[in-house]
């Protein structure tokens, strides 16, 4: 794990990471010893006018990012006012799969973002469960309408003589800063088209889900050098044009990346708008029961074994909304009511379907067990209750073939102590606390730095790092509870429409 601890940039060369995420760009600044510097962020919208649709504008993209930058500016300059003149690489990392179609003069349209479920039920339509499983055995992915080839065949396929470029929304950003149109192999596996074995585009897949040839983008290695950084590029982020851009990786695995390094037997939990269970294997260990995603990491020769929980992040803020309660106060509600939460099961499954241990398109969320008794402070529990469960089984399914000595999480649940201790109980192992800082941007920077070949791998920090968080006395109250909530939602059948 890096030490993201502020420091004082010095006379220190300096990275940037970028992470366009799903709500939000973060850029964090990095010295060349791997130390956080300094970070800014800027928001962006999402489009949800239909059911199920969620999409965004490319453009507000990299007006986010120019934002950001300015943001990280205000808090770099106060130490060292010519910090642009140090920064030395930009590591890139982003949401997907997230589909932008471009023609000569740019994006045709909004990108349609990995929440769209509006190609959910057509896809499943036409892939039955052996080509879903030779799908898998191909890609390492369990296909559904939420990938790149899916998306552009149910919605761009009208209109695909007049796309000249498909890109995931890190390469799009890429494109902007670079002018090159690439991929790294984590990235093009939310494509779709991706194969495994080969490292490149499948002609076949590409042509199965009728995306235009040459369309798609080359694939490099992830820390490798995309381009320089173009005049264009350097006015939007703020820094002098020349410096070199990596090519960049997925968000889920730039953040195990930052978290664990490569490192077998780490189990990283990354909470944000969805949250993703991930860990680092050596050899291509493919599930049989096709339960979890496996992703290229940074590296060749390593693999993720990844599982994604959709809409947990944006359930947390609909039901703080819904209960009208101000950010983070529903963890201190949550924490007021007992374990099992006075016998309601609240399944987390809000975001349309569900793609962690499940993968089931067709799951929506149900609160089981509601009475005039209840209270807003059992219902927060319930749902966060509903979460670790879900957490943990998905960290039992990556347990079943590879031991995991350790747990460690990052986003808003470690800012309350309370909803750590209930995770830990919930998974009956000790829990290790990421600092609050995006895992994403910071393993972006630090794969700057692998081009600048200034350190071989991410510094541990264990001295610094807060101590664990041990499971307790609730946690054998929760084996029972954690057996009943999987008797409840035994294949999501009944929480399914």
């Amino acid at each position: 794990m890096a030490d993201p601890g502020p420091t004082s940039p010095g006379s220190q060369l300096l990275v940037l990471g970028i992470d366009l995420g799903t709500s939000a760009v973060k850029i964090v600044a990095v010295a060349s010893d791997g130390a956080l510097v300094a970070a800014g962020s800027a928001p962006f919208p999402t489009i949800c006018d239909l059911p199920d649709q969620a999409e965004q504008d490319p453009d507000a993209w990299v007006a986010a990012v120019a934002e950001a930058a300015v943001s990280l500016d205000l808090e770099l300059r106060q130490q060292c006012r010519d910090w642009r003149a140090r920064v030395a690489a930009i590591g890139l990392t982003g949401q997907l799969p997230t589909l932008v179609c471009s023609g000569a003069q740019g994006p045709l349209g909004r990108a349609i973002t990995w929440k769209d479920a509006r190609a959910d039920g057509p896809t499943s339509a036409t892939i039955d469960p052996t080509q879903r499983r030779a799908l898998y055995e191909r890609t390492g992915m369990p296909i559904d309408g939420r990938y790149l080839g899916p998306m552009f065949r149910h919605h761009w396929l009208n209109r695909s003589a007049e796309v000249q470029s498909i890109l995931s929304a890190k390469d799009y950003l890429l494109s902007v800063l670079t002018g090159q149109r690439l991929t790294d192999p984590s990235t093009a596996a939310g494509y779709g088209a991706f194969d495994l074995q080969s490292g490149a585009f499948s002609e076949a897949l590409r042509e199965m889900w009728r995306m235009p040839a040459g369309a798609l983008p080359a694939v490099r290695s992830a820390h490798s050098r995309a381009g320089p950084l173009t005049t264009a590029g350097a006015r939007i982020v703020g820094v002098r044009a020349g410096i070199p851009v990596t090519v960049g990786a997925a968000d889920s695995v730039s953040s195990a990346f930052a978290m664990a390094g490569l490192e077998e037997g780490i189990a990283c939990i990354i909470m944000g708008s969805s949250t993703i269970v991930i860990d680092a294997v050596r050899d291509a260990r493919l599930d049989p029961a096709t339960r979890y995603l496996l992703t290229p990491h940074v590296e060749s020769g390593w693999y993720a074994r990844e599982m994604d929980l959709l809409a947990t992040g944006t359930g947390y803020r609909w039901l703080s909304g819904l209960l009208a309660l101000p950010e983070g106060e529903l963890d201190q509600r949550a924490a007021e009511s007992p374990p099992g939460a006075r016998d309601l099961i609240f399944t987390p499954y809000l975001g349309g379907g569900e793609q962690g241990a499940l993968w089931d398109p067709t799951l929506r969320g149900m609160l089981r067990g509601l009475t005039l008794r209840h209270t807003s402070s059992d219902i927060a529990r319930a749902f966060m209750e509903g979460v670790a469960f879900e957490i943990r089984r998905c960290i039992e399914v990556l347990a079943e073939t590879a031991p995991l000595r350790e747990v460690v999480v990052a986003g808003r649940l470690t800012q309350h102590q309370t909803s750590l201790e209930m995770l830990a109980d919930i998974l009956h192992r000790p829990v290790r606390r990421f600092p609050p800082v995006s895992p994403a941007a910071l393993g972006a920077a630090l794969g700057a730095l692998q081009v600048l070949a200034a350190t071989p791998h991410p510094r541990r920090a264990d001295a610094s790092s807060p101590p664990k968080v041990l499971p307790g006395d609730r946690s054998h109250v929760y084996h029972r509870l954690y057996a009943g909530y999987l008797a409840q939602t035994c294949s999501g059948k009944s929480a399914s429409n």
